[in-house]
């Protein structure tokens, strides 16, 4: 499956169970749970689950883009789009732990912008820092997945296969899986 396909996929997805919807903060939750698998997959020399979990990332970061009304937001995580080699990313070289903790910098950068007016559509300026962001966390993703001996594509397939079918409720303004609903 091609990259924007998948994006128009999880966005359908989001759609439909009214996450585009839902707040950015709790969408910045779901961002800080699946970067912190993301992290506990390298530590723990997990293929499996750094596969799923850059995948995870991108999904949310996605979703992230709908409830902001971010334009374009197929380009925003699409890192090839703006590199024609890995080594014009600027990020060439580093090792994966290096660019876990660059990729934490730019969540709190979010994170950060988002607290200024508790997560809903800002300013302009506000808006353009936080696709920025995202721009430099998909190149992270990116070249994670290539230190790893994957690829963006094959980790955002994979969660994407994970998730299609799944079902689930909105749950304080999170998207919940009912395996983990507790009646």
């Amino acid at each position: 499956m091609k990259f924007n396909e998948l994006v128009e996929n999880v966005k359908a997805w989001s759609i439909a169970k009214g996450l585009d919807k839902a707040k950015p903060i709790k969408q910045m939750q779901k961002l800080s749970e699946e970067w912190g698998e993301l992290n506990q997959a390298k530590a723990k020399s997990n293929p499996e689950q750094l596969k799923d979990s850059i995948g995870d990332v991108l999904v949310v970061l996605i979703v992230l883009g709908q409830q902001m009304d971010l334009k374009d937001i197929n380009k925003l995580v699409d890192a090839n789009l703006y590199k024609e080699a890995p080594e014009q990313i600027g990020l060439f070289g580093a090792s994966t732990d290096e660019l876990l903790l660059l990729g934490t910098a730019e969540i709190g950068r979010i994170a950060s912008v988002l607290t200024i007016n508790g997560g809903r559509n800002g300013a302009k300026f506000q808006k353009m820092i936080i696709e920025r962001s995202i721009v430099h966390l998909a190149d992270v993703l990116d070249t994670v997945a290539t230190n790893e001996n994957t690829s963006t594509i094959e980790c955002f397939e994979f969660a994407w296969n994970e998730i299609k079918g799944r079902t689930g409720r909105m749950v304080n303004g999170v998207f919940v899986k009912s395996e983990d609903i507790k009646e």
